[in-house]
């Protein structure tokens, strides 16, 4: 519970952590939701670490390099790193991370364990080609954040060991690690965004910030330099994109940042595309884009929503452009997820009292309506009135056995309302949370779905909310 954790001040945070345990935090915070299961954080660190340390070697630093000196002798010393040698970085770290004029230039705990890789070391883990000693060493890490209260673990009834961060904290650790974005984040930002492929901005980036490395005269390589060069995303969004560009940016993706404030832009694009990119896997299918964000979209949490959602609509506000994503999730899902042939989005090509769309199996229609908005949905008069006009003029010509309610949720009253106007018009009522087509969809992808397989309309029969275990059920029975 995020509750039980009081905020820890920033000085003291700093003094207690000053270990590889940052690195371990540095690699959670990276992760989905910040939490994942223990065994697969510790597999996923392990990893990290190790290809880490095979990434760098003795030419990946100049001689001179004063940070390179300073992991030597810390090795040097005993042969070993410990918290010792790692309190002397640190300290080495704040006198020359004040002399800096920007973050970009500051010494991260990253940077310091690039040098010990390169001379092929890792503090207490590449001492041992023991997988059972790493794993050992990382856990007592978590250990070691669990007691400064900046992860935490649950035990529920579903649940093992789920260790992550209270989301009071995402913004005080960022500070503390000089975290902004991820590399990949970063590079998926700069092919995103137009601004990145204007050669002109892109020499300034590299001119203004010393970026190193060949280009071969290709903006592709000349972003991967730049993402590699560990500019922070801030300072290279301040020197590089004109105030109205990014305005422009934060209209593109419905962001909520005051637009004569450019630190207030600025850190909204950071934000968006450090979270929104946070399930997006290079090559991803767009459905499946479309299942991870569902939820997302339904309440128009639009930092989650990924820009590669979002560029394919092209509307005139931030809230047009979710609801037309709303409807395109919702068919992409019956089409792609659930492999159903009959499925036709009505709402943005037809005119008239139409829903946003229909889907035909063995000559039963289903007809479905998205309702995105952040409150509950309640089903009021005016929307029963157009639901049963729909239903009314499409029966005039096919059988409709079904209608869907999409929204992210309802309130009791929507259940009596939507009973009230079943009872009326004699055709199934469903409310779908959204949260639930989602499970229905993953149920079906990971159980069920084959090339000649039909999600079976049936699973929509009944009355009330639909009720994601109860499908299953059928589900079970249908395919066993």
């Amino acid at each position: 519970r995020h509750d039980q954790f009081h905020l820890i001040h920033r000085h003291q945070t700093r003094l207690r952590g000053c270990r590889c345990d940052r690195l371990i935090l540095r690699q959670l915070i990276q992760q989905p939701d910040y939490n994942m299961e223990k065994g697969d954080l510790l597999d996923a660190v392990q990893d990290w670490q190790r290809s880490f340390i095979e990434k760098y070697d003795e030419e990946s630093f100049e001689g001179g390099d004063d940070l390179l000196h300073l992991s030597q002798a810390a090795v040097d010393y005993q042969n070993q790193i410990d918290d010792w040698e790692l309190h002397m970085v640190y300290s080495y770290f704040e006198l020359h991370n004040r002399a800096q004029d920007s973050k970009h230039e500051y010494y991260t705990w990253l940077d310091f364990f690039r040098r010990l890789s390169s001379i092929g070391r890792f503090p207490k883990v590449s001492r041992s080609d023991s997988p059972e000693h790493a794993l050992d060493t990382i856990e007592k890490g978590l250990w070691s954040l669990q007691e400064q209260a900046l992860v935490y673990e649950v035990n529920g009834e579903h649940t093992k060991e789920l260790v992550g961060i209270p989301e009071d904290y995402i913004d005080v650790i960022r500070d503390w690690l000089y975290y902004e974005m991820s590399e990949e984040n970063l590079l998926a930002m700069l092919e995103t965004l137009d601004v990145f492929d204007q050669q002109s901005v892109l020499i300034e980036a590299r001119e203004r910030f010393g970026v190193e490395g060949k280009n071969y005269g290709r903006n592709e390589n000349r972003r991967e330099n730049i993402a590699q060069a560990g500019i922070y995303p801030s300072e290279l969004l301040k020197e590089v994109v004109d105030k109205e560009e990014l305005k422009s940016i934060v209209d593109q993706y419905g962001l909520d940042a005051h637009k004569q404030k450019t630190d207030e832009m600025v850190s909204a694009i950071i934000e968006y595309f450090e979270q929104s990119q946070k399930s997006v896997e290079e090559g991803e299918p767009a459905v499946d884009l479309y299942v991870g964000a569902y939820e997302e979209i339904a309440d128009g949490a639009v930092n989650q929503v990924p820009p590669q959602l979002q560029d394919l609509v092209d509307a005139d506000n931030a809230e047009e452009k979710l609801d037309i994503l709303f409807e395109d999730a919702t068919g992409e899902i019956f089409r792609e997820a659930f492999n159903l042939a009959g499925v036709n989005q009505l709402g943005q090509q037809a005119t008239g009292m139409v829903a946003d769309g229909e889907i035909e199996q063995g000559g039963k229609w289903l007809l479905w309506d998205n309702k995105r908005r952040r409150n509950k949905f309640k089903l009021g008069s005016d929307t029963r009135s157009k639901i049963k006009s729909y239903i009314d003029t499409k029966s005039k010509q096919h059988d409709v056995e079904w209608f869907l309610i999409i929204a992210p949720d309802f309130t009791d009253q929507a259940e009596t309302n939507a009973m009230k106007l079943e009872m009326q018009i004699g055709t199934d009522i469903r409310l779908v949370q959204a949260s639930d087509l989602k499970e229905l969809a993953q149920l079906w992808q990971d159980e069920y779905a084959t090339d000649d397989r039909e999600l079976p309309l049936s699973v929509f029969y009944g009355s009330d909310v639909f009720d994601v275990d109860a499908a299953a059920g059928l589900l079970e029975v249908e395919f066993s």
